[in-house]
């Protein structure tokens, strides 16, 4: 993964991490655990795209899919 950076004015902010999210979902309907490398890759780097937003999502395996929880990212100090 890069360093680089994406530039979002802030009045579509929402809209990407929704779209982020939405993609996350879907990625969960075709999880396969260790057999998806790819999917975690994917899922890293919308998670790298969200923090720079200033969010974060907890991904958590649930049924056929993923629950996922969007909170404020706070780095560590």
């Amino acid at each position: 993964m890069s360093n680089k950076q994406i530039t979002v004015p802030s009045e579509y902010a929402e809209s990407v991490l929704g779209l982020i999210e939405h993609r996350i979902r879907e990625i969960g309907k075709t999880y396969q655990g260790a057999k998806s490398n790819q999917d975690d890759e994917e899922i890293t780097a919308f998670r790298a795209m969200a923090r720079q937003l200033g969010y974060d999502f907890e991904v958590l395996s649930e049924g056929d899919g993923f629950a996922i929880t969007r909170h404020e990212f706070k780095p560590v100090e």
